[in-house]
């Protein structure tokens, strides 16, 4: 499916039943046969016709077996290939304009849900109605569709996600801050922090400074300057404790506590994700190796 079910997301249905047309006359399916053991996946099988080097490609179908996902994001993930190199090859591909500068939205642009979708409205008179940044198995349906060829004066144009969320967050900013700062209140108001009444304070204070005022303006001008100079005095002693704490030492020296044998010590799991990377891997590699705790069982391994 071309649209993510996420909250929101479900206004933009009619838009794509209209663009690409009915589930059965573009040939999207939402499941597809696997394919054959020598044979790549179709996300990432028209790359050889860019010229893409098929040893990259064979990697990147086998770390998606492995981990469960599709070619194409494994081989993004991997840093295997550029992301806009990608996505303009498969604008190519399709036979879609590719668009990579400034883009014109049109009215119906909203947030998180065209990200959501991967689709956005054009302004009139740009290369195509609609702005499409697919993702994961739904560029294997747009390649797999048997109907594709006729249809593509109807494709929309197609960019990346960075570039259509770069764009979006240019285009409407006042909607993604809204978002940012009121989506969780809106939706579960009882997970969010309720805001404190400034009024209320105000109004406090208001009523303290009045209520300390009237009482200055009712006592004699010597008990007013002996509560001023009390209240000074106040203040420089807490000033002068703190000043002095700093150069008081610690009543108690800690206990001298001996190291645990190496079998007694805890057992800790450090986990390290990376994401696009590989530069600082090997200097990664190099500081956990440096950590100065007994090792029962690692994995650092640097897979290239």
């Amino acid at each position: 499916m071309l649209l993510s079910e996420r909250g929101g997301g479900d206004w933009l249905t009619p838009l794509l039943y209209h663009v690409l047309g009915p589930p059965g006359e573009r040939g999207v399916s939402v499941q597809r046969p696997p394919a054959g053991p020598a044979a790549l996946p179709s996300e990432i099988a028209f790359l050889l016709a860019e010229g893409v080097d098929g040893r990259l490609l064979v990697r990147a179908a086998a770390a998606a077996a492995a981990a469960g996902t599709d070619a194409a994001t494994a081989l993004l993930n991997a840093g295997l290939i550029a992301e806009s190199a990608y996505y303009e090859a498969l604008a190519r591909a399709l036979g879609a304009p590719y668009l990579d500068g400034p883009i014109p939205f049109g009215l119906g642009l909203r947030f998180p849900d065209s990200l959501v979708a991967g689709l956005a409205p054009l302004a009139p008179g740009s290369v195509s109605p609609w702005v499409l940044a697919p993702r994961g198995r739904a560029i294997a349906d747009l390649l797999d569709a048997p109907g594709r060829a006729p249809c593509r004066a109807a494709m929309p144009a197609i960019t990346s996600p960075t570039r259509l969320r770069e764009a979006v967050f240019a285009a409407i900013p006042e909607q993604v801050a809204d978002h940012a700062a009121h989506d969780l209140r809106r939706r579960a108001p009882e997970r969010a922090t309720a805001p404190e009444p400034a009024l209320r304070w105000l109004l406090v204070l208001a009523l303290a400074v009045t209520a300390a005022l009237c009482l200055c303006a009712a006592l004699p001008p010597p008990l007013t300057r002996a509560v001023v100079i009390a209240g000074q005095i106040l203040f420089l002693a807490m000033a002068a404790l703190r000043i002095a704490a700093l150069a008081i030492a610690a009543p108690v020296e800690p206990e001298a506590v001996a190291p645990l044998a190496e079998a007694d010590l805890p057992v800790y799991t450090v986990l390290v994700p990376l994401h696009r990377e590989a530069a600082v891997v090997p200097d990664l590699l190099r500081a956990l190796s440096a950590l100065d705790y007994p090792v029962l069982c690692s994995n650092l391994t640097q897979k290239r």
